[in-house]
């Protein structure tokens, strides 16, 4: 059997591309892999797994799509592959440059930036807020004035970095003075006063083959010292099938993608779905296990399979209906400074996955996005109730103790 060539574009490191045993997705007898690659995750190849490795800085973009060249000299590409956000777009444009079949750098775009995606499923009649594209704040007066109260944030931003909630013309002209918090463009939308929810789905030519609702029940704007981000999945009734139904609409606009989606909604006071943004890739934060526990599947794998030509699985619940709901949690640090000790999380069955992020000599600073914590957990449980109680119980046996220092003056954020 030929073997396809995959370009595989990674930030990760390879270990993110293998099944429980070891064994990497891109089998050496199928494919021969050319890795695209951050230096410091080159030792993760193991060999006789991969062809060819180019170790660069794959989130400088001119870097990476300066390899074009190199890889059309050398043998002819089946196929190009990433997972990660930051890479989408970029795998997208080799498939374009070297005639590759997958998704273009024009469909890509819907699932990236943040004025496109409003656009194209706006036009298709999903509900979305009232939005514009700015290069300065005060370029959002005009919605400010209509509105009372706007977000702006990155078109291309991920984890709430660079976003800025505005509630005054005050607020504005200081913003404006001051420049915005992340380099790129930016975009202004109206402030939903309401609940957020992400839905993850699974998806088979724009259609859910499973589509699973979790609501936000921390904010996404902030995220304080001693807080936590957490998210649960919602118990079945009225409220998870109009969040299931506004799912599949957002979903039927793309009919050409297949996958995985991380789907951002907003319920407004008056109790109806409108749309915040919609990313082709897993959400972060403990959802990969959440899945995995319980129909079994590694949603990197899921949205890998599509950009090599093969068909999704059919999903089976594993679990019993008392370990099938599932919640997720990051938690921030309870101080900032130096990490002196960091207890082991004591086992309870009901924890799926309890991942530390920090180490005894890290420096916890505060936190600008919502990963950047000290540790995040995967809970299940028979229902929403009982996984929030959990959550909590999982937060009281955290034990971390921080040397506190005084935060060191910053010139921003950037």
């Amino acid at each position: 059997m030929k073997r396809e060539h995959v370009v595989l574009l990674d930030r990760s490191g390879y270990n993110l591309f293998r099944h429980p045993d070891g064994r990497p997705f891109l089998d050496p007898d199928r494919y021969r892999v050319t890795l695209v690659t951050l230096p410091g995750k080159v030792d993760q190849v193991r060999p006789g797994e991969v062809e060819t490795v180019h170790a660069i800085n794959v989130l400088d973009e001119a870097e990476v799509l300066g390899l074009l060249p190199v890889v059309r000299r050398g043998r002819p590409v089946d196929r190009v592959v990433a997972v990660s956000e930051r890479l989408l777009v970029m795998a997208a444009q080799f498939r374009d440059t070297l005639g590759v079949p997958g998704f273009t750098t024009a469909q890509m775009l819907t699932l990236r930036d943040k004025v496109a995606m409003k656009r194209h499923v706006a036009t298709a009649g999903v509900r979305v807020p009232k939005f514009c594209e700015i290069d300065r704040a005060m370029d959002a007066a005009d919605l400010l004035a209509r509105h009372g109260r706007i977000i702006l944030k990155p078109r291309a931003g991920m984890g709430s970095v660079g976003v800025h909630k505005v509630s005054s013309p005050a607020e504005l002209r200081a913003l404006d003075a001051g420049g915005f918090s992340f380099d790129g463009a930016y975009e202004a939308e109206e402030f939903i006063d309401g609940d957020m929810y992400h839905i993850d789905s699974l998806v088979a030519d724009g259609r859910p083959l499973v589509g699973i609702p979790s609501l936000y029940l921390d904010s996404n704007e902030s995220f304080p010292v001693g807080g936590q981000n957490r998210t649960v999945v919602i118990d079945p009734g009225p409220h998870r099938h109009m969040l299931e139904a506004f799912n599949r609409q957002v979903l039927a606009t793309l009919p050409w993608f297949s996958g995985v989606t991380h789907l951002e909604v907003f319920v407004g006071r008056d109790a109806q779905p409108v749309f915040c943004e919609v990313a082709g890739r897993p959400g972060g934060g403990g959802i990969v296990p959440a899945f995995q526990h319980r129909f079994g599947i590694d949603l990197h794998l899921m949205t890998a399979l599509p950009q090599l030509g093969r068909s999704l699985p059919e999903l089976h619940e594993r679990q019993p209906a008392q370990r099938r709901h599932t919640g997720t949690a990051v938690f921030y640090p309870p101080a900032l400074g130096e990490v002196v000790s960091f207890e082991s999380m004591p086992e309870r069955d009901w924890i799926v996955k309890f991942t530390a992020l920090k180490k005894v000599g890290d420096v916890l600073k505060q936190a600008l996005s919502v990963g950047q914590g000290v540790a995040e957990v995967t809970v299940s449980g028979p229902d929403f109730a009982a996984v929030c109680r959990r959550i909590e119980e999982v937060q009281s046996l955290l034990s971390l103790t921080v040397l506190a220092k005084a935060p060191a003056q910053s010139g921003g954020a950037r």
